[in-house]
């Protein structure tokens, strides 16, 4: 692997890993507001479950929030297996070098 390739992969490496931290802290941010979110929606899908309802607007929203949460949450386990991936194609070309 040359010289300039090397680069090329470390410049990806560097950035996978900051849209990953930037990421993290997204999650981070919002883990509280998605708990209780989550915890919400439970307990209006519980209660349409005894009714035998109609699913309402808020259930709809809060179904719409949860699911970006946990959507961007599995976008952040699978950037992060990238990564683990890249580094090591990178560490396995640069020492068979």
């Amino acid at each position: 692997m040359t010289n300039e390739n090397i680069k090329a992969k470390q410049s990806l490496i560097q950035q996978l890993r900051d849209v990953a931290e930037k990421e993290t802290v997204w999650l981070e941010k919002n883990r509280q507001l998605y708990a209780h979110k989550r915890e919400q929606l439970d307990h209006l899908i519980k209660e349409r479950g005894f009714t035998g309802g109609e699913v309402t607007p808020e259930e709809h929203k809060l179904s719409k929030h949860v699911a970006l949460y946990e959507s961007r949450r599995s976008g952040m386990w699978d950037l992060a297996k990238e990564i683990n991936e890249e580094e090591q194609n990178l560490k396995a070309k640069t020492s068979s070098k």
